[in-house]
């Protein structure tokens, strides 16, 4: 289930209207205001507010090129500078588990289909990338977003979970999928 290790940084996926690339320090400044919008944190368990460093600490992480996690900076392809305007992490330290997909998009960007057309690209990697049968997710309940986005994916609910969310303080109920490699090759 784990690819090769990664020595340099991954070559971009370039989509329709999108570029997917590995992560640059300087990214973490562009990312930390998304983290501190609530409407966006509150999906994906950071800190709010979230605090200074925080970020740039989670960014030096990506820039090893772990091999068992993938980050992809998600960016417009028509913008020069290539800010990011989003995130997709896949990790696999789990050997007994399929390997796991997050991701978030700036709120000004929601509703676009920007990250739909960046999953299906992040998906096919991965599938290429692992040896992996499955790769999971998971979303709070009340994430609607995320809810049609990842069954418009096919990703298949398999059971619920607690997990403690560390922007509203709660411990909360989320959705556990499943996207089989199968299903995702079917299309």
């Amino acid at each position: 289930m784990f690819p090769n290790p990664v020595l340099q940084a991954p070559a971009p996926i370039v989509t329709r209207r999108l570029r997917l690339r590995a992560p640059k320090l300087e990214d973490a400044f562009e990312i930390d205001p998304i983290y501190n919008d609530f409407e966006v944190a509150r999906w994906i368990n950071v800190p709010h507010p979230c605090p200074t460093g925080f970020a740039l600490e989670r960014f030096q992480r990506f820039l090893i090129f772990p091999p068992h996690e993938r980050c992809f900076i998600v960016s417009k392809k028509s913008d020069k500078k290539q800010k990011a305007i989003g995130l997709i992490l896949a990790n696999w330290t789990d050997a007994e588990k399929p390997p796991i997909i997050g991701f978030f998009l700036a709120s000004r960007f929601h509703g676009k289909g920007f990250m739909g057309e960046a999953l299906d690209a992040a998906l096919k990697e991965l599938f290429k990338l692992t040896d992996a049968e499955a790769i999971r997710a998971s979303f709070y309940d009340g994430n609607i977003a995320s809810d049609v986005l990842l069954k418009k994916k096919r990703f298949k609910p398999v059971g619920t979970s607690m997990d403690f969310n560390r922007a509203t303080g709660k411990t909360e109920k989320q959705t556990d999928l499943i996207l089989t490699r199968s299903v995702f090759e079917a299309e």
